[in-house]
């Protein structure tokens, strides 16, 4: 399958960084820390089907695998065959399967606030029930508490609200396909396969992919690094987008 991915700027020769975002979020997700790398990097917004870009049909039924699989082709038409991953949730569950199954295009992978399995089948099923009769608006109160930390949304911050409203805007269907996709991802054990070099960055006050379950993760695959992103929950890149810059920063320069 295609998946749309669209230059954020213009450094031919350079090394290659593309960034995938989270379920009911847009490409502009990692636009704070991805901006920040523009001048050293070639950097691509990858997006989830149907989330930000309409370029293609959403297919109704996909896997994870399939989102990998997609996106090394879509790259391979932009004339990039290797190029470091940074994925959140979702998009991180596509970077393990990357690092996985296409190991020969990852230069380094950035797993953040993910897992190897996503809730359980009685609670997706709940949440696509959920969407299908209310929408992606009806959303908004439990995923603004997964989503942020404490008092985030109280700030004098235009970022939290500005990604509840690409929420409450998303796609039904787009979203609910992506959910289908996660209901059947479960990497089980095999994160000891990986090879790439690896950076697993949690939240602190993630309260589904916790520090406790990532460092877990991280303890499976050689030579990767764990960081904990303080004060913020799953989206550490809206929360404290320089923390993470620099984080990624370090990272990626050793790769």
């Amino acid at each position: 399958m295609r998946i749309s991915v669209h230059p954020l700027n213009d450094n031919p020769g350079s090394p290659v960084i593309v960034f995938g975002n989270a379920l009911g979020t847009r490409v502009s997700l990692w636009s704070a820390v991805a901006s920040r790398l523009a001048d050293d990097y070639q950097i691509y917004l990858s997006d989830l089907p149907g989330h930000t870009f309409n370029e293609f049909d959403v297919i109704a039924d996909f896997t994870i695998a399939d989102l990998a699989t997609g996106l090394v082709e879509s790259m391979a038409l932009h004339g990039v065959d290797r190029f470091a991953y940074c994925g959140v949730s979702i998009s991180g569950a596509i970077g393990m399967t990357l690092a996985l199954e296409h190991p020969e295009a990852l230069t380094g992978l950035v797993a953040c606030a993910t897992n190897t399995r996503f809730g359980t089948a009685e609670s997706w099923a709940q949440r696509i029930k959920d969407v299908t009769e209310d929408g992606t608006e009806g959303q908004l109160d439990d995923t603004a508490d997964r989503w942020f930390a404490a008092g985030f949304l109280e700030e004098d911050i235009a970022t939290g609200p500005l990604i509840l409203t690409d929420l409450a805007t998303m796609d039904d269907a787009a979203y609910i396909a992506c959910s289908r996709a996660l209901v059947k991802f479960d990497l089980g054990s095999r994160l000891r396969s990986i090879t790439t070099p690896t950076l697993f960055m949690a939240g602190a006050q993630d309260p589904g992919c916790t520090p406790e379950v990532m460092a877990g993760m991280a303890e499976q695959v050689t030579g990767s690094e764990h960081v904990v992103i303080p004060d913020a929950a799953h989206l550490p890149m809206a929360e404290h987008p320089d923390i993470v810059f620099d984080h990624l920063q370090s990272f990626l320069a050793g790769l």
